[in-house]
């Protein structure tokens, strides 16, 4: 496969890192690198690290209150969706996961 441009390699991080994100295993993204962009495991090793480089970059750029607001937030709505749709259970444990989170019960 021929070398790559520089923007194209930008998008190729990009988009590894929106499924580091999604919450894709190391072995889901080498075979992801070498399957789709035919890439030797040693340059799917790079680009990975890369990716996770601008995942750990992000988090850095996001203050604690507000990444703190957000997952408060997201967990609200997991607990409204999961009572909305008959699922008790789910909207519990959402719901532990807030006091956790926010700290009520220490």
């Amino acid at each position: 496969m021929s070398k790559c441009t520089r923007k194209e390699k930008l998008r190729r991080v990009e988009e590894l890192a929106d499924l580091i994100v999604k919450g894709w295993s190391q072995r889901q993204l080498m075979s992801h690198v070498t399957c789709s962009w035919g890439l030797s495991a040693e340059q799917a090793h790079r680009y990975v690290r890369e990716a996770r480089d601008v995942v750990k970059g992000d988090l850095n750029d996001i203050e604690r209150a507000d990444m703190l607001a957000a997952k408060i937030q997201m967990l609200e709505q997991i607990a409204a969706d999961a009572v909305a749709s008959g699922r008790e259970n789910n909207a519990i444990g959402a719901i532990r996961l807030l006091n956790e989170l926010v700290g009520f019960g220490r």
